[in-house]
């Protein structure tokens, strides 16, 4: 087991299991002292490609709110990803959830579920989506291309959703941005869904511009605190914060004018 404090965050765990392989497990570093279970929070990493640890600091602060989060690839790993290994990860964490001798033994919620990635990965995440076991999906910076098969996802996935889903982009210079906005307008009307824009526009256009900013931008942690209102009301059944996201004055929006945020089938 490869094992250590995560980048910043030394309430937080960075590990690999040799129960599951070609993955990195960020965690609460004390699961003792966690009083209520662990929802599953599982992420596909960009290009299909990156390792594990390619998104320490938002998936740490992630896990730090008390979530399992369980990301493609080794922490150092560059491998070829697949939705699969996004499965995968439940099957082991149900399985470690029931193992009586496991570290995790009755403290991960199974029934709570995320699946989430960017770029390629959040087409990974769109077509892992399907899985009766996933509760929420996640893409962020991604959209399904109408050729398909990027990260396995076509758009025939977005007709199995069904759960709420939330695509993330970093505004127009964002080179996934018009996937999103068509998936969003094609997604069926029974899923509640939400597209919610941080302009990144003045890093500019390209792989390595407005597209990955959200994560790699110092001092930007405003994808961060989207993501745990939004896995905190899907998955913690904080009601409340429906009220960041659907609505014309929805909190994201109001509490920073760099957020843009549209919303369907409330």
């Amino acid at each position: 087991m490869i094992s250590g404090c995560s980048s910043n965050n030394p309430d937080v765990t960075l590990e690999e299991d040799p129960g599951l392989p070609n993955h990195s497990i960020y965690r609460p570093t004390d699961l003792d002292s966690v009083e209520d279970k662990l929802p599953i929070v599982l992420w596909g990493e960009g290009g299909c490609i990156l390792p594990g640890a390619a998104f320490t600091d938002f998936l740490s602060e992630i896990a730090s709110k008390n979530y399992l989060v369980i990301a493609n690839n080794g922490i150092s790993q560059w491998r070829f990803t697949t939705s699969g290994m996004l499965l995968d990860a439940i099957d082991w964490a149900i399985s470690e959830n029931s193992r009586p001798d496991s570290k995790y033994f009755e403290k991960i919620d199974t029934t709570k579920v995320a699946v989430m990635g960017q770029s390629c990965g959040g087409l990974e995440a769109l077509h892992a989506g399907g899985d009766l076991r996933v509760s929420t999906v996640v893409a962020w910076n991604s959209g399904i291309f109408d050729t398909g098969n990027m990260g396995g996802a076509t758009k025939n996935d977005l007709l199995n959703l069904h759960t709420p889903v939330m695509w993330v982009n970093s505004g127009p210079k964002d080179i996934a941005y018009p996937q999103a906005e068509k998936d969003f307008a094609e997604v069926p009307d029974v899923i509640p869904s939400v597209w919610a824009n941080y302009d990144y526009s003045e890093k500019g256009s390209g792989l390595f511009g407005a597209h990955m900013a959200g994560f790699f931008t110092p001092k930007s942690d405003a994808f961060a605190h989207a993501a745990v209102l939004w896995l905190d009301f899907m998955l913690k059944d904080k009601e409340e914060n429906i009220q960041q996201f659907v609505g014309e004055d929805c909190g994201l929006s109001v509490s920073d004018p760099k957020w843009s945020v549209q919303s369907k089938n409330w």
